[in-house]
This record gives C-alpha cells, structure tokens and sequence, in this order.
C-alpha cells in the first residue's frame, strides 16, 4: 500500500465531510459549481481507480456522492 493513497483517501474524506454543513444548510452553492467539481472529482476518481489506488477512490466516491447531493438538492 502507498503511503499517497492513504493520505488522498483521508483528503477526501475530510472534503466530504467538510460539504455536511452545505448539504444541512438551505443557503447551497449554484448548480453549475457543483456540476463542475462533480465532474472533476469523477475524473479523478477514475484516474486513482486506473492507477491501483483503491482507498482514494473509494474515498473519492463519497466526495462524489456529496457534491451530488447538493447539485440535486431543491433550491
């Protein structure tokens, strides 16, 4: 295991949990935003998964999940 997959996975695990504030709060960013940075973060979720690192992406994932409940969330 590489210690760079260990560090990225805790990365974005803190980045997940950093958006539950948004996610609770009625004030979201705009859509556009969100999509953006949901399809950046899925861009690299699939360039960790190609190079091997499995706990970045699977950490990646729930950054993913929480940018996608904002995008989708009622305004």
């Amino acid at each position: 295991m590489l210690w760079q997959d260990i560090v990225l996975m805790v990365s974005f695990f803190g980045f997940a949990i950093a958006l539950i504030p948004s996610i609770r709060s009625k004030q979201k960013p705009t859509r556009s935003s969100c999509a953006l940075t949901l399809f950046l973060l899925t861009l690299c979720g699939v360039s960790f998964a190609t190079l091997g690192l499995w706990l970045s992406f699977l950490a990646e994932i729930t950054a993913m999940l929480a940018w996608g409940i904002l995008l989708f969330q009622k305004r």
